[in-house]
């Protein structure tokens, strides 16, 4: 993949970066939300790339869940260097009810997310 991102979100992972940006934001100013988040996006970057060779948790019906700084990052490698991210989840929430809770949503748009990428078209979210 060249400049394009390696990840892709869904529904729910974008509105829990919504969630976590205005929190961020009227709690710690511009400046430390934007370095918070630039973090988040590095590393789903590094985890799409190097998914295959981290010792990811896959504990959680077929999910791979990473740490990364106060959040957990949950997502589903697609392919050698793509990954679709279906939550962004604090750490100190319960994650098995959050994401079971969901269940039913993650699993139908990761796999439309998934048929859309093997068929070459482009998936914006």
């Amino acid at each position: 993949m060249s400049k394009s991102k390696r990840y892709t979100l869904t529904t729910l992972a974008a509105a829990d970066l919504r969630i976590a940006k205005k929190w961020s934001y009227s709690r710690w100013g511009k400046t430390l939300t934007q370095q918070y988040f630039s973090d988040l996006h590095s590393a789903a970057e590094y985890i799409a790339q190097h998914h295959s060779s981290i010792g990811e948790q896959e504990d959680l019906a077929g999910l791979a869940i990473h740490p990364v700084r106060e959040h957990y990052i949950i997502y589903v490698p697609v392919a050698a260097e793509h990954i679709v991210i279906v939550a962004f989840i604090r750490q100190s929430r319960d994650v098995p009810a959050i994401l079971q809770k969901s269940a039913y949503m993650i699993r139908r748009e990761v796999k439309e997310i998934q048929n859309k990428l093997r068929a070459g078209k482009r998936v914006i979210k």
